[in-house]
């Protein structure tokens, strides 16, 4: 097996829907969950646990003073959005680490939108757009 810098994820919880891999993130769907990569970290979501999923504008831009990208190279065809959930689990390499409620801030793509969409029970509630 070659030598990669995203970590290996075991076992899935539920059907495999969608997997994506993109320079320096990835991303992974299933009925049961969600796990978000990036070279060395993981983000680990049951979707029972996720309460809402949001469209996020930074109000700094990409390059602008105080904007600290959470990705290094982000999807061009992915917006960001703010996923919130009662729980959520990060992965190291040194081991994991389980958080209550809080936020996560990521670029998804509209592919991975629509099998989200399709394959949960959440709600799509209109949003207001900023121009």
């Amino acid at each position: 097996m070659a030598h990669s810098e995203f970590i290996q994820v075991k076992r899935l919880r539920g059907e495999l829907l969608l997997s994506q891999k993109r320079n320096h993130w990835g991303c992974t769907l299933t009925t049961k969950e969600l796990i978000f990569q990036k070279p060395h970290l993981s983000y680990h979501l049951l979707l029972d646990d996720i309460i809402g999923i949001v469209p996020f504008h930074p109000k700094h831009g990409p390059g602008a003073e105080g904007w600290i990208s959470p990705w290094e190279t982000p999807d061009p065809s992915a917006s960001t959005y703010k996923i919130t959930a009662n729980r959520l689990t990060i992965i190291r390499r040194s081991g994991a680490v389980r958080r209550g409620q809080t936020d996560l801030i990521l670029p998804l793509n509209q592919r991975f939108l629509r099998y989200f969409r399709e394959h949960t029970d959440f709600t799509a509630l209109p949003t207001k757009v900023h121009l």
